[in-house]
């Protein structure tokens, strides 16, 4: 904790004494932190597919309705009433059921299968693991230190503390990152602490400007670009996420189980409708005839499902990509984007924007790649930093290439690879 200052500040109000917490920081930690960070977009998710859902029942009861007007004679409401009655409980109703059962368990599982995605997605890129992180509050700012990676971060850019049952969050403004603290590794006092704190950061802390720390490079940096992040960056980034290998997997996983249950629900939907009235067909004859509508028009339905599968296989690289400049275009609207300088030293990188310093030492990245327009690094501890081609014109893109590669490597970690 060395490497940065004390943030000097002035201000009438006797701020308070600084003070630190020591932090083991688990996958259950860092699943919940996504959770928190953004718990609105889930939360918008799942309405959507609530409304979603409600407009396909919307739809098939107007079918329904429509068809049972038809067959009621148009002009007697107690007969088209019984009618409708009448098709909504029988067969013609039988897709309510199907679509309404399975989806009202995705929504009300929804929180549960998001939370295992998250799981995976960090067991997948290796972040499961438990860290130690050690954080530092003072009176200007936050100083938090995990493995390689040191960030300064002054009050006008943190936005106060939240407490759920399991966890304190620091909440920070403009950054995509939130720092979570288990409640039960914390003491009544540090906790009365953190509180008065944010009090103070938040009120008399917000002019105090946070000091970058001392370079531990001599001389001047090998590089320097400056460049102000976009929508189209975040869009490569989670662009990159969508093609990792563990994402790879699980989408193709989805494909072959869709192809297994579309297969299933032909036959499945006869033996649902005969078992509403087993007496019209007697259960010698049920099997024959099964097979018979098997080998003759069932096939026709699952080849239809398969053919749907087919085109939505074909055209789900573009989806994706879609799907990431959406995310992108929301993302981006949550933050002010400042811009942000990258100084490359021997031994270390720092990022800095205006109130935030971050210091990662070259073990902190296990590779890097180059993707589109885009390099990314890789962290060991978190997601990868982007650095777009525009930042590095003229002979910065040699020299960038040549810096990085030598350091990152020199620890013996692979570069350009896909882990």
């Amino acid at each position: 904790m060395g490497i940065l200052p004390a943030v000097p500040r002035s201000s009438e109000a006797a701020p308070p004494e600084p003070f630190t917490i020591d932090a083991t920081i688990a996958l259950e930690d860092r699943i919940a932190a996504a959770l928190f960070l953004y718990r609105d977009l889930f939360a918008s998710a799942r309405r959507r597919w609530l409304m979603v859902l409600a407009w396909i029942v919307i739809v098939l009861l107007l079918v329904i309705g429509f068809q049972a007007w038809g067959a009621s004679g148009k002009d007697d409401l107690q007969a088209f009433a019984k009618r409708f009655f009448s098709d909504l409980t029988g067969i013609p109703g039988l897709p309510l059921p199907l679509i309404l059962v399975p989806a009202a368990i995705y929504y009300f599982l929804q929180p549960v299968i998001v939370r295992r995605r998250l799981r995976l997605w960090y067991r997948d890129e290796k972040l499961d693991q438990p860290f130690i992180g050690q954080y530092r509050f003072e009176a200007g700012g936050l100083v938090s230190a995990a493995a390689d990676h040191t960030s300064a971060i002054a009050c006008r850019r943190l936005g106060g503390i939240e407490e759920t049952a399991g966890h304190v969050f620091v909440q920070l403004k403009d950054i995509e990152d939130v720092i979570v603290l288990p409640k039960p590794q914390l003491s009544p006092d540090q906790v009365e602490k953190l509180k008065t704190w944010a009090s103070f950061c938040h009120v008399d802390g917000l002019g105090s400007a946070l000091p970058a720390p001392e370079s531990e490079a001599s001389g001047e940096p090998n590089l320097t670009i400056r460049f102000v992040p976009t929508e189209t960056d975040r869009a490569a980034t989670l662009t990159w996420q969508q093609e990792r290998p563990g994402m790879r997997r699980r989408r193709w996983r989805g494909f072959a189980t869709a192809f297994l249950v579309t297969a299933a629900i032909p036959p499945l939907v006869v033996i649902f409708a005969w078992l509403f009235d087993p007496q019209r067909v007697p259960f010698r004859y049920t099997w024959p005839l099964f097979a018979e509508m098997l080998v003759t028009d069932l096939w026709k339905w699952i080849l239809g499902f398969w053919a749907i599968i087919g085109v939505i296989i074909l055209l789900h690289p573009w989806m994706r990509r879609s799907h990431a400049r959406q995310l992108s275009r929301q993302l981006h609207k949550r933050l002010r984007y400042y811009e942000t300088e990258f100084r490359f030293y021997a031994d270390h990188l720092d990022t800095i924007q205006d109130g935030l310093h971050n210091r990662f030492r070259w073990a902190a990245f296990d590779g890097f790649e180059r993707k589109d327009d885009y390099f990314l690094l890789r962290q060991r501890l978190g997601e990868p930093l982007t650095v777009p081609m525009r930042a590095l014109d003229g002979d910065r893109l040699a020299i960038f290439e040549r810096l990085v590669e030598d350091r990152i490597t020199a620890g013996g970690h692979k570069v350009g690879e896909m882990a």
